[in-house]
């Protein structure tokens, strides 16, 4: 396993697809999402509170089932590598 998350770029955006982990930001908060869904810039996910750091460990505030929609500009990180592996 690296080290590092991958940051990320136009490419590897558009080439993310369901089972693919991603952090993004939310209200001033970071979550690390299972991709479930793309469809056009549009994103549902999975939340893990699990792989979240520091004080949002085990946090998240989207329901019982975790699922949230964000969209490419939310994105902070890739968990290529880490979490995934594609």
């Amino acid at each position: 396993m690296c080290e590092e998350f991958v940051v990320p770029t136009t490419d590897l955006i558009a080439n993310l697809g369901p089972g693919c982990y991603v952090q993004i930001l939310d209200n001033n908060d970071l979550f690390w999402v299972e991709i479930e869904t793309v469809c056009d810039s549009e994103y549902k996910g999975r939340v893990h509170p699990k792989l979240n750091t520091g004080l949002n460990t085990g946090y998240c505030p989207f329901g019982d089932d975790n699922l949230v929609l964000f969209c490419k500009e939310q994105i902070t990180l890739l968990g290529c590598d880490r979490f995934c592996f594609c």
